[in-house]
């Protein structure tokens, strides 16, 4: 529930702007060239979810590209959160970007690089009811997340790829896209992990699948093992996941929703299993418990 979030705000290097207002150079090479990374996360009560992990990743990424990260970009994170969601119980969606900043045409990095920070802070999106209560169809992509790419695992601005994939999606009547890598495992979907309840064990394609490493991959992992379910991070392919009794995916935003079909396969009963219904609540538990406010 979004209770008092009216409306987006925007901060750029820490300066606030209207939504509506130019933010960027048409020369920021996150325009020209998809030079950054970013980060989307969720908030409640103005508590962000697990911000240090989300920053850990995102710092991760930024050493691999060479973008240095200005060292007020934690407190502009914390400062739009506290700003945006107040304490009456409200969720906000924190997206934080950061580009290597503006720079001359080419490839070739500035040097130095003066990064762009933008911080936007507003409604999380409303999910229509169905994904939670009927489930997601997807279509398997035409194309291959590359675990070879000298950019598997981070989270950086270069999304196209996932863009036509839904598109395809589209076309082919389903509503998520689903990643094999070049090996034909299973790898994600368009921007959420994939899970599977396989026998007496929740399988998640490892990171060497070219799956990026979600924090809610990570708090599902957690809670899983906490209420006595056993995981394992393993390779596997869409025959094997079909024959799972159960299939989800996670994202920060979306929380846990269930995939109930493949084409025109259905997983399991082709509904809702009782194991993601289980996990989804403990995530929102989970949630509220971490962000300061019980269920």
């Amino acid at each position: 529930m979004n209770v008092g979030v009216a409306q987006t705000r925007v901060w750029v290097n820490g300066e606030p702007h209207a939504e509506e207002a130019a933010h960027l150079s048409s020369r920021d090479r996150g325009v020209t060239l998809a030079d950054g990374v970013f980060e989307t996360m969720r908030s409640r009560d103005g508590r962000i979810f697990r911000l240090e992990r989300h920053l850990t990743r995102l710092d991760r990424a930024l050493r691999v590209l060479e973008i240095p990260a200005p060292a007020q970009l934690r407190d502009w994170v914390i400062g739009a959160a506290t700003e945006v969601g107040g304490g009456d119980g409200s969720e906000v969606a924190i997206r934080l970007t950061v580009t290597r900043g503006v720079g001359p045409q080419g490839l070739m990095p500035p040097s130095p690089p003066r990064p762009t920070v933008i911080v936007s802070a507003g409604p999380i999106p409303s999910f229509p009811s169905p994904i939670y209560t009927t489930g997601l169809h997807a279509h398997v992509a035409s194309g291959r997340r590359n675990e070879y790419s000298i950019t598997a695992g981070l989270k950086t601005l270069a999304y196209v790829e996932s863009v036509a994939a839904l598109l395809e999606a589209r076309r082919a009547g389903a509503d998520e896209a689903l990643f094999l890598d070049t090996a034909g495992h299973c790898s994600e979907a368009a921007a959420s992990n994939l899970f599977a309840w396989l026998d007496t064990t929740l399988v998640t394609p490892p990171l060497s699948c070219a799956a990026l490493p979600g924090i809610t991959r990570e708090a599902v992992i957690e809670l899983a093992r906490m209420e006595g379910i056993a995981v394992a991070e393993r390779p596997f392919g869409p025959d094997e996941l079909l024959a799972a009794s159960e299939s989800f995916l996670t994202s920060s935003l979306r929380g846990i929703a269930p995939l109930v079909r493949i084409g025109d396969r259905l997983i399991g009963r082709g509904v809702p299993g009782e194991l993601t219904r289980r996990l989804g609540a403990a995530h929102l538990a989970l949630i509220a418990r971490e962000c300061g406010r019980r269920s």
